[in-house]
């Protein structure tokens, strides 16, 4: 089982949520964590690798980098869809604390 930290558990539910509104779900496959930091900021950049079923997967992987997605005591800052391959898509996420 992938262990998940706080931050990474809100921003699951997030994208949960998200995916939800599209009639989808998902699960996480893989999570890959990267320290993130600049001259004001820290954070995390992670790779998720998503399992996605249910409905529209490419009309939610469009939008969801212009989504605001609320994850509380963090500011998702970037989200990128780097892969898509049928029913799997990689995200990578720039999450800064709050």
């Amino acid at each position: 089982m992938m262990h998940m930290t706080l931050p990474h558990r809100r921003l699951h539910r997030a994208l949960g949520a998200s995916a939800a509104c599209h009639g989808l779900t998902f699960h996480p496959l893989g999570l890959h964590e990267r320290p993130w930091s600049s001259a004001t900021f820290t954070g995390v950049r992670l790779t998720i690798d998503l399992a996605i079923a249910g409905g529209d997967a490419a009309a939610w992987l469009d939008a969801l980098p212009e989504e605001d997605l609320p994850v509380p005591a963090a500011i998702v800052a970037d989200l990128i869809v780097t892969r898509r391959r049928g029913d799997r898509a990689t995200l990578e996420v720039l999450l800064l604390e709050q």
